[in-house]
């Protein structure tokens, strides 16, 4: 994989990246936006926190840039090795 691939892999990690945090943004502000104009009360705040925040923790963590192909694997172990 030479510099211009490593390049465009990086800018799709950080294009991913940009995309789940946003996600994560929209979702807690929907779901903050839902409660307030709903009137809930304190302790049932909590919930619709828990509510907000477990959603895109979870894509955080879960939803990775997908994984190397077996050319990649070789063509980086051969670059390390020189």
């Amino acid at each position: 994989m030479n510099s211009a691939a490593g390049a465009n892999a990086l800018r799709f990690a950080m294009r991913v990246y940009k995309i789940k945090m946003i996600a994560s943004a929209v979702w807690v502000l929907m779901t903050v936006t839902g409660a307030i104009l709903t009137g809930v009360t304190w302790p049932l705040m909590i919930a619709v926190a828990a509510f907000g925040l477990l959603p895109p923790l979870a894509l955080l963590l879960w939803w990775n840039e997908p994984a190397q192909t077996m050319s990649q694997v070789i063509a980086e172990g051969r670059r390390r090795k020189h």
